[in-house]
């Protein structure tokens, strides 16, 4: 009877036995989203990007199961930064008169901490050119 509960346990939540590949597909939807944001924001259509932001927001902060199994405390502190980020613009694209400049400069920090992220735990696979995430010693 346990087995099949635990099981059952495991089948309703996915994230208990979180794999890198599910990491990297919330990563590049993550991603997906984020795309739509920019496109959205380059238009000024606020709302939509809001709606996109939200998406993006949610992939992310899933992928904090992998680094926590892993014990990577910098990376989670990466995350959470990036995670701020996000907020912030939202903040900046929730205003009741929006500036631009708030909302370029929220955007910039998102990419930047995404950059810092991807730069220290991400490495392309020479042959395929896949990215994948890079192999830490534990």
């Amino acid at each position: 009877m346990m087995a099949s509960g635990a099981a059952t346990s495991a089948q309703k939540n996915p994230y208990r036995n979180y794999t890198e590949e599910k990491f990297v597909q919330n990563m590049q939807s993550a991603d997906r989203n984020y795309a739509a944001v920019k496109a959205f924001v380059a238009r000024t259509d606020y709302e939509s990007a809001k709606a996109q932001l939200t998406r993006a927001r949610e992939q992310m902060a899933l992928t904090v199961t992998l680094w926590r199994n892993t014990k990577n405390d910098d990376a989670v502190a990466m995350l959470r930064k990036a995670l701020n980020s996000m907020d912030d613009l939202d903040v900046a694209m929730s205003a009741e008169s929006v500036d631009g400049a708030a909302v370029a400069a929220a955007s910039e920090r998102i990419n930047a901490a995404c950059q810092a992220c991807h730069a220290a735990y991400r490495e392309q696979d020479p042959s395929t050119k896949a990215y994948r995430v890079r192999r830490l010693a534990q």
